[in-house]
This record gives structure tokens, C-alpha cells and sequence, in this order.
């Protein structure tokens, strides 16, 4: 049942995400020491307790923690605006930019790959709001960036763009883990502050 509350499955039941998790926690047995509720009355238990409503964005990211998506939104379109402030385009904006155009793009990591007949380049798969982009990164830009980034949820990609037969790709000359403008607690972008984006990509290097 919590599993469920967790994962916004009983909103048919006319709660939301954190007032249904609240219920299914009402229940569960509890410990048998906790002295900082030890002087409340059991009466008290029934009380309505005013949750705050959850915000669109963290029913997002609650989605992305339980399922590992959403049919709601994209983690990434709630900060566009900050990241269009810091020249981060969209995946789609790529898509158009003649050969050779230096971007930046920010997107969460589908996959990283080492093939053994490549020469030790990494193929990246992200993913923002406007869709996937293929990603190629030399073995020293890979060494050069922080190991947080190499294994981060979601990334900033500095890179060149290259069209192959009608295929774009991606030349990362930089990468660093994303960070949100609010971030100041450390969060990713796209995150409430505190929370973080898990890491759900298929990993072959």
C-alpha cells in the first residue's frame, strides 16, 4: 500500500501523493520506543494533520523516485527558463544548428557505452523535455571530467554538433553534473531543493 501511495497510484481515491502515503503510514506498526511522542494522547492519532499540497514539479521527480518516469512532465522543463539564462538549448534547438555550431545541452544520462572497437570514446544517450541526443565523448574529455560527473543522474554537455547522413551528433568538448540556479542546497536541476534525481541509465562501461 505504501508502495503504491508512493508512486501516486491511489490519486483515484481522491488523495493526493503525500496525503496517501500519510494513510498508509497511519497504519504500519510502529517501534516500540518513541519518546518524543510518548505524552501525545492515542485520541490524537486520528487527527486531520495539514500536508502541504505537493507542487508539480515534485509530483514529477516522485514519479521519476517510484517508476522511473512521468506522463506528466519532464524533470528538465521546470528550470528551461534558468537554463536558457546560462545558453543551455534544447535537444530539439540542436537538431537545427549547422555543422560544426558549439552548444550546450542538459539532459538526463539513458545510457553510457564503451564499445572495445572504439577506441575508448563513450557514447552517451540524454534525454531533455524535447527528446534524446546522441552523445560522443573522446576518452580525455572523459578523463578531464569529475568523476561525480561521469556517473551524474543529469548532466551539462558543452559539445560540437556533427550531422552524419541526416544523423546528429553530439562532440562533448565538456561535461559537468547539472546543477539547478536554486541549487545552493545541492540539488540537481529540475529537483526540489534537497532531492535528487535517481540514476536510471544503462551503464556498458
Amino acid at each position: 500500500l505504501l508502495c503504491l501511495a508512493r508512486a501516486g497510484a491511489l490519486a483515484s481515491l481522491g488523495m493526493d501523493r503525500r496525503r496517501a502515503v500519510w494513510e498508509a503510514l497511519r497504519d504500519r506498526e510502529r517501534p516500540g520506543s518513541q519518546p518524543l511522542l510518548d505524552a501525545l494522547a492515542d485520541d490524537e492519532d486520528g487527527d486531520e494533520v495539514d500536508l502541504p499540497v505537493m507542487r508539480a514539479r515534485d509530483e514529477v521527480i516522485a514519479d521519476y523516485r517510484t517508476s522511473g518516469l512521468s506522463l506528466e512532465a519532464h524533470p528538465l522543463q521546470f528550470d528551461r527558463a534558468g537554463l536558457a539564462r546560462r545558453g543551455v538549448v534544447t535537444v530539439a534547438e540542436t537538431h537545427e544548428a549547422p555543422e560544426g555550431r558549439r552548444v550546450a545541452v542538459a539532459g538526463i544520462v539513458l545510457s553510457r557505452q564503451r564499445p572495445s572497437t572504439a577506441h575508448g570514446i563513450i557514447f552517451l544517450s540524454v534525454e531533455d523535455e524535447t527528446g534524446p541526443a546522441n552523445v560522443v565523448v573522446r576518452p580525455e574529455v572523459w578523463q578531464q571530467a569529475e568523476a561525480s560527473a561521469r556517473r551524474a543522474a543529469a548532466v551539462v554537455i558543452e559539445a560540437r554538433v556533427q550531422r552524419r547522413a541526416g544523423v546528429v551528433h553530439l562532440l562533448a568538448t565538456r561535461m559537468e553534473v547539472l546543477v539547478s540556479d536554486e541549487g545552493a542546497g545541492g540539488g540537481e536541476s529540475g529537483l526540489p531543493e534537497g532531492a535528487s534525481l535517481p540514476r536510471m541509465s544503462r551503464d556498458f562501461c
